[in-house]
């Protein structure tokens, strides 16, 4: 019997768009946090039935916790798409200078995934200890590394790394993840991919000079 039009069949094949589904999922946590988020809205703008989604990844926890663990994947693929430094060893700040900037354009593409950071970053929750675990304890950042070898070898004050790089995932970033105040305060900030570009090589220029020893 032929199937009239309706709601997808539940255990149809190839029925979730599972890039669709988790960019909308992203999209819907970053815009209005995990509790105001509607999972029947995530459903209805992915063009699939409510049920499906929930057969497909469980709880809203659970689908918060694949869009989260999407969108970091997909940061960490763009960052390694950009060449991680051309500067030779000798010169750490420049390295730094590099490596920073490259997390930041892997960012330009995918601000959602720090929205939902900003987001979950107020209060205590076992989603923030997630997010804690996965970006911080999971992820090797090139950052780090570099800031910790010039620290070592005298070229960058001894500060917890955690630091700068809260300013510049946080801070840099914010550029990115907080556009529509950008804009407000000042649209030149973001006018053009050009423009974002500028305004993210001046954060980092600021940053890595606040690290250098002596300064």
């Amino acid at each position: 019997m032929k199937r009239g039009k309706g709601r997808p069949a539940a255990g149809g094949k190839h029925v979730v768009d599972e890039e669709k589904c988790m960019e909308i999922a992203l999209e819907t946590f970053a815009e209005f946090g995990f509790e105001g988020a509607s999972v029947r809205d995530i459903s209805r703008k992915s063009g699939i039935s409510h049920s499906l989604l929930n057969a497909k990844y469980g709880t809203k926890r659970d689908l918060w916790t694949a869009a989260f663990d999407f969108g970091m994947d997909r940061l960490y693929d763009r960052m390694a798409a950009y060449e991680q430094t051309a500067a030779s060893d000798a010169d750490l700040p420049d390295q730094l200078r590099q490596v920073s900037l490259n997390f930041l354009m892997g960012l330009v593409e995918s601000p959602t995934i720090f929205m939902i950071m900003n987001a979950e970053g107020g209060h205590q929750s076992d989603r923030l200890d997630y997010i804690v675990q996965k970006f911080f304890h999971q992820r090797r950042w090139a950052f780090t590394d570099i800031l910790k070898k010039g620290q070592s070898a005298g070229v960058f004050k001894k500060v917890n790394p955690v630091v700068p790089f809260t300013l510049l995932a946080h801070g840099a970033g914010a550029i990115l993840a907080l556009r529509p105040l950008i804009q407000t305060v000042d649209p030149r900030l973001t006018a053009s991919d050009r423009a974002v570009r500028k305004s993210l090589e001046d954060s980092v220029d600021i940053i890595v000079a606040g690290l250098l020893a002596g300064n």
